[in-house]
């Protein structure tokens, strides 16, 4: 433990500093804050690890009368303070003797501990470390390996000048400081031997990686490595505008130093480098280093997933269900104004209508789409390689096999039933609902490409033809409380307008979505046009009934009515939705919520449709 006291000046924040316990992202020093003596955590203490330590400190230093324990969450910051406050300098090492004394012996404690811990799994992880290799290296020989390969699978280069400008700051200051070395992340190589010459596959770290290949094109340097692919429109785009972003920051910040900005990044800057012989393992540890993160999505875990289950499949197929996806996660719904961001409609199925339908449509109760509940779209796999293993999947096997006939040889002459009156595009795949046990691979990518198509036809194109009756109504009553319906043609239309954006508003319009989207895939437009209606009385009749809506009340209450269009066998069957509607006899709340226009209050309660003075 090293630390000072300044007599002269103690009425100042002083610490006294001790090592790091467990982790590099934790901090733990004792400092004199505010005139009170405290042991503080800085850091992700929050994380699996640390929160254990955490938590034995409390535990540890429960009994004790004269500590508090305070927290300054939204600054990744925990402490403990001895209570009395200190007002001359023999208080203040008083203080300082007296809370050491308490907390030396339990972080030596923990320290031993955790050493014991490493010592009894050291031995069990040597065989499940036996293909992977591990070692801390310069950034300079990880941008200096000749045989690197974006695979078909990864994401767009996607950094935005925040996290450029974020990296090269960090680097500098760390440069500026007079550190020797500094830590910029990981990479995870997958070593890839299936190929005609064997590659170095990037699993995570291209982002950081394109980043330092940018900034090393930006300072003049020559690196000794093959050129890398970039499969995406979005990625020469975004590489394009980060060059010229690099530039005039190197400009402003380096000027004549260039060289030695990045002499400094190639040789005292490091990677974790780890070269993985394993695929499914390199999957592993991707999936664990990202699901913590907050720029990946929890559906993102499950492109690379789906694409490694696509052994049979050529590099064209994959690359294309790739852009398929991507271009699911950027969406311009709004081409006239550049301002506008894009859509990420992949997000807003997997959060609300494919996930929470699912769970729903089990009568189960359906919270929020997060990684832990990505297995609900992991299915099975078939393909020459991977024939049915159970009978249950026989099923699956019949589709997947009926499907592909079809479109070699039936699609001419015998006609499927189409969703839209109008016609469905040919991303929409006629034999797939939402569901259905998930098929791994290239039908998984046609599963989804199918929703995608059929919520941006639904809920994003609302001043379109098709569906025009549903999103007249859609409009008035669920995004804009009884606007002219005009209004609903003009670019952004589908965007909700206050009071529609109040939360409990919005937990029941994603419910009423949900249904109708359900409804609409098994029923197809005329199936949804008999019965919208119904639908969102059952589901906004809460708006009257109770007086706030929240998010967990949501998550069961329309399960009875997914169960009842499933188990439909005709249109008259889903008359049994009637049976729920609300009528006068129910008491509303006495005072009438005034944000939504008495037409709708008595649309919801007795079922007279009236909009803009129209029956």
């Amino acid at each position: 433990m090293k630390g000072y006291y300044d007599k002269g000046t103690w009425q100042k924040n002083r610490c006294i500093q001790i090592s790091t316990v467990l982790k590099e992202d934790m901090d733990i020093h004792y400092e004199l804050y505010q005139n009170h003596v405290e042991l503080h955590l800085e850091g992700k203490y929050h994380n699996a690890d640390n929160q254990e330590f955490v938590n034995q400190l409390h535990q540890q230093s429960g009994g004790i009368p004269s500590l508090s324990w305070l927290s300054w969450q939204e600054k990744e910051r925990f402490r403990c303070q001895i209570d009395m406050p200190v007002n001359s300098w023999e208080e203040v090492k008083a203080a300082f003797d007296a809370i050491i004394a308490i907390f030396d012996p339990i972080i030596e404690t923990a320290i031993k501990q955790k050493s014991m811990q490493e010592k009894n799994t050291s031995s069990k992880s040597d065989e499940q470390n036996k293909n992977i290799d591990a070692a801390i290296v310069p950034v300079g020989e990880v941008l200096n390996i000749s045989n690197l390969r974006i695979p078909e699978y990864q994401r767009p280069y996607r950094w935005s000048e925040k996290n450029v400008r974020q990296l090269l700051e960090d680097i500098l200051e760390s440069k500026n400081a007079g550190k020797k070395k500094y830590r910029i992340g990981s990479v995870i190589l997958y070593n890839n031997e299936e190929r005609t010459t064997t590659t170095l596959d990037i699993v995570d770290g291209q982002q950081r990686l394109t980043t330092l290949f940018i900034l090393a094109k930006a300072c003049g340097e020559s690196i000794t490595r093959n050129s890398l692919e970039y499969y995406h429109f979005d990625s020469v785009t975004n590489i394009k505008k980060n060059y010229s972003f690099i530039r005039l920051w190197l400009n402003e910040n380096c000027k004549e130093n260039n060289g030695d900005y990045f002499n400094y990044i190639k040789e005292s800057c490091e990677f974790v480098k780890i070269i993985v012989y394993d695929l499914s393992e390199a999957f592993q540890m991707f999936d664990s280093q990202n699901g913590r993160g907050k720029e990946l999505e929890a559906y993102n875990l499950l492109k690379a997933y789906h694409i490694r289950a696509m052994e049979q499949e050529s590099k064209e197929d994959k690359i294309n269900c790739d852009k398929r996806w991507e271009n699911a996660t950027q969406y311009d719904a709004t081409p006239k104004n550049e301002k506008d961001p894009n859509i990420d409609i992949l997000k807003q199925l997997f959060d609300e209508q494919l996930f929470r339908s699912r769970i729903w449509s089990r009568k189960e109760k359906a919270g929020e789409f997060s990684k832990k509940e990505i297995e609900e779209f992991k299915g099975f796999t078939i393909d020459k390689n991977h024939p049915a293993v159970f009978p249950y999947q026989n099923p699956q096997l019949l589709q997947y096999l009926t499907a592909k006939f079809y479109k070699n040889v039936l699609s001419g002459t015998v006609a499927t039933q189409n969703r839209f009156i109008s016609g469905d595009n040919d991303n929409i795949d006629p034999f797939v609902n939402i569901n259905q046990q998930i098929v791994n691979g290239k039908p998984f990518f046609d599963f989804i490409e199918t929703y995608v198509e059929i919520y941006k036809r639904m809920f994003i194109d609302v001043g379109t033809y098709q569906l025009s009756e549903f999103k007249e109504f859609y409009y008035s009553f669920c995004l804009n409380y009884g606007d002219d319906k005009e209004h609903r043609t003009q670019e952004g239309a589908f965007k909700p307008k206050y009071p529609a954006t109040r939360d409990g508003d919005t937990y029941l319009r994603e419910a009423y979505k949900s249904l109708s989207f359900v409804l609409f895939d098994k029923f197809g437009e005329i199936g949804l046009n008999k019965y919208y209606k119904e639908l969102y009385r059952l589901i906004y009749r809460h708006r009257l009934e109770k007086p706030a809506i929240k998010y967990k009340f949501v998550e069961t209450l329309p399960s009875k009515y997914f169960k009842i269009i499933l188990e439909a066998k005709d249109l008259a069957d889903l008359s049994e939705l009637n049976k729920h509607l609300p009528h006068n006899e129910i008491e509303y709340q006495k005072e009438n919520d005034r944000k939504i226009p008495q037409s709708i209050w008595d649309f919801i309660s007795n079922g007279i449709f009236i909009i803009n003075n129209e029956k």
